[in-house]
C-alpha cells in the first residue's frame, strides 16, 4: 500500500474519531440568538482543517471533505441565527470591528467573522480608517491615507470587500465605519501610488485649530487614570469642516467604500475634539476649533455689513469685545447704523446703545453657532456618494455632546439634534453610575429631541455576562433599554477587540506579521 493511501486512510479515521465528519451539524442558539460551545467548537474545528496548508494528496482530500462540511454548517448557522433574530425582539444585534494585516491570512477573517456570529450578532461595523490607514489595497488608493496593508505581496487585497463579502455568506450586514472630522495623524503623510507627497500645503490648511494656534494632535480627550483622571490622545487629528481639501479627502475615501457597496455605512466622530479637563466645556470664542483658514473666513463672511465683519474680526482675536471696539468700528463706517451678521436683526430704536454685554453674547452665539454648522454641513457632503448609491447610512454620537454646560458648551460641539432623519442615529450610551438607569437615560435624551422619524439604534459598552461596579452587563443594559423603550429592536456594541473572550484572539491578530 503507497505511503499516500496509508496518509489518507490515517487522516479519514482521525477525523472520524474527532467527530468532524461524522457528527451532525449543530445549530442550536440560546439566549441573545448566541450558538452553544458544542457547535461552535464543531465549526472551528472544521474550518481549521477547511484552511490548512497542505500540498499532500491524502490531506487535501480531508481538507475537500471538511471544506464541505464547514460550509454546510456556515450556511445552517446563517438560517439558525436569521430565524432566532426574526423572532427575538432584538432584530438587530451589532458589533464594532477593526481589521488588521494578518486578517488576510487563509482562514482568518473566516474566523472574524464566526466568532462575531456565535455571539449572536447579524450585524458588524467595520473599521475602514483606523490609526491614521485606509482599509483599500495598495494598487487601488488615490486618498489622503496609506493603505493599511502595506505588503508587496498583498498589494492588490482588498480587505474591505472580502469582509464584506464573508460577513454577508454568514448573514451578516457588514456597515463600513467611517471617521470624519477626526482624521489620524497619517492623513496626508507619505506618498501616494505615484510617487507624489500627499502632504501638501492645502491639506495643511485643512487641520483645525484654536484661537491659540493649537491643532488637536497636543490636546487630551479620552479619560484615563493620571492624577488629572485624563491621558494624552496622540493618534488624533482633526480637519476644519470648512476646508475644501478635507471635504474633498473624505468624500473621495466615501466614495471608495460606496464602490465596494456595503450594507451601510456609519460616520462616527461628527464632531470637535473634546478638550481636556476645565477645557472639555468652551465658554471662550478662542477656544473653539473655528481657527483654521476656511472656518475663519466662512465666519467672517456671515457678516452683513462692513461694522459687523470688524467687530467679528476683533471678537474672535481678542476673545471678546470692548466698548472701545464699538466706538472704532463707528468712526470706521460712519455709514452704517449698527453691526449686522447672519441671524441678526436690527435693533429697534428704543434699544440703541446697549450693553457691551449684549454683544459679546450675541457674538457668542454667532460663533457657537458657526462651528454647530461645520459639522452638519460637513456630514452632508461626505455623505452624498453613500446616499447617491442608495445606501443606508447612520450617524454615531454623544447624546450629551450637543448641551450647553454653565456659560459654555460641551467642547465637543456635536449638533446631534439637527442631524437629518436620512441618517440612522446611533447614541453611545457610555454613562457610567453602576446602574442601567443612566445609560437608559442617555438614550431618553435622544428621544426627546429627536424629530419624528428618526430611527434610534443605541450604542452600549460592557461585557456579556459579567457586570462591573461602574458598569452593568451587556444583558442588563438592554434589558434596561427594552423595558423603558420598548420601539428600540436594533443595538450595537462597542467593540469586538474589548470583549473579554476575545482579547487574546485580537491581540494576536495585532501582533502577527504577513
Amino acid at each position: 500500500m503507497s505511503i499516500n493511501r496509508i496518509y489518507c486512510l490515517l487522516t479519514f479515521a482521525l477525523f472520524t474519531w474527532a467527530g468532524i465528519v461524522t457528527q451532525p451539524a449543530f445549530g442550536q442558539v440560546g439566549e441573545y440568538c448566541q450558538f452553544e460551545n458544542e457547535a461552535i467548537a464543531n465549526k472551528d474545528k472544521l474550518r481549521l482543517v477547511a484552511f490548512q496548508d497542505s500540498s499532500n494528496k491524502g490531506a487535501n482530500s480531508a481538507k475537500i471533505a471538511a471544506t464541505k462540511e464547514y460550509q454546510a454548517i456556515v450556511k445552517e448557522h446563517r438560517q439558525t441565527l436569521n430565524s432566532c433574530r426574526q423572532k427575538s425582539w432584538l432584530k438587530t444585534q451589532g458589533i464594532w470591528l477593526r481589521l488588521y494585516p494578518c486578517d488576510l491570512q487563509s482562514g482568518k477573517l473566516e474566523e472574524v467573522m464566526d466568532r462575531i456570529v456565535n455571539r449572536g450578532y447579524n450585524q458588524v461595523f467595520v473599521e475602514v480608517i483606523s490609526n491614521g490607514t485606509i482599509l483599500l489595497p495598495m494598487t487601488a488608493n488615490a486618498t489622503a491615507w496609506n493603505s493599511l496593508v502595506q505588503s508587496e505581496q498583498y498589494k492588490n487585497a482588498d480587505l474591505l470587500k472580502l469582509a464584506i463579502d464573508k460577513g454577508r455568506e454568514r448573514g451578516l450586514k457588514v456597515h463600513a465605519w467611517l471617521f470624519t472630522m477626526n482624521v489620524g495623524v497619517g492623513y496626508g503623510q507619505g506618498f501616494d501610488r505615484n510617487g507624489a507627497s500627499r502632504q501638501t500645503a492645502s491639506r495643511q490648511q485643512a487641520i483645525a485649530r484654536n484661537g491659540n494656534g493649537d491643532n488637536t494632535i497636543s490636546i487630551v480627550e479620552n479619560l484615563g487614570k493620571n492624577p488629572n483622571g485624563e491621558s494624552p490622545t496622540k493618534n488624533q487629528l482633526f480637519i476644519d469642516p470648512y476646508n475644501y481639501q478635507a471635504q474633498s479627502d473624505l468624500y473621495l475615501a466615501a466614495y471608495e467604500v460606496a464602490k465596494r457597496q456595503p450594507d451601510g455605512v456609519a460616520f462616527d466622530y461628527v464632531r470637535y475634539k473634546r478638550g481636556a479637563g476645565a477645557a472639555s466645556v468652551v465658554s471662550n470664542v478662542r477656544y473653539l476649533w473655528i481657527y483654521g483658514q476656511a472656518s475663519l473666513q466662512a465666519l467672517r463672511d456671515r457678516a452683513e455689513n462692513f461694522q459687523g465683519r470688524e467687530l467679528i474680526n476683533r471678537f474672535v482675536k481678542q476673545g471678546y469685545v470692548t466698548p472701545t471696539d464699538l466706538q472704532a468700528i463707528k468712526k470706521l463706517y460712519p455709514q452704517e447704523s449698527e453691526p449686522l451678521w447672519q441671524g441678526r436683526r436690527p435693533m429697534r430704536i428704543s434699544d440703541k446703545n446697549p450693553a457691551i454685554a449684549y454683544w459679546q453674547n450675541e457674538l457668542w452665539r454667532l460663533a457657537v453657532g458657526h462651528a454647530f454648522i461645520g459639522v452638519t454641513h460637513y456630514l452632508g457632503i461626505v455623505s452624498k456618494p453613500v446616499l447617491r448609491q442608495g445606501i443606508s447610512a447612520s450617524v454615531a454620537f454623544f447624546s450629551d455632546g450637543n448641551q450647553p454646560v454653565g456659560d459654555g458648551f460641551d467642547s465637543r460641539m456635536q449638533p446631534w439634534q439637527k442631524f437629518s432623519t436620512v441618517y440612522e442615529w446611533q447614541p453611545m450610551a457610555y454613562a457610567i453610575c453602576g446602574k442601567p438607569e443612566c445609560i437608559v437615560n442617555q438614550v431618553l435624551r435622544v428621544f426627546q429631541y429627536a424629530p419624528e422619524g428618526a430611527k434610534i439604534s443605541p450604542i452600549l459598552l460592557g461585557q456579556w455576562n459579567e457586570s462591573f461596579p461602574d458598569r452593568p452587563s451587556l444583558e442588563l443594559q438592554m434589558q434596561a433599554i427594552r423595558s423603558a423603550l420598548p420601539s428600540i429592536n436594533s443595538i450595537s456594541h462597542f467593540s469586538f477587540g474589548w470583549q473579554t473572550r476575545e482579547l487574546a484572539f485580537t491581540r494576536s491578530r495585532q501582533v502577527c506579521k504577513l
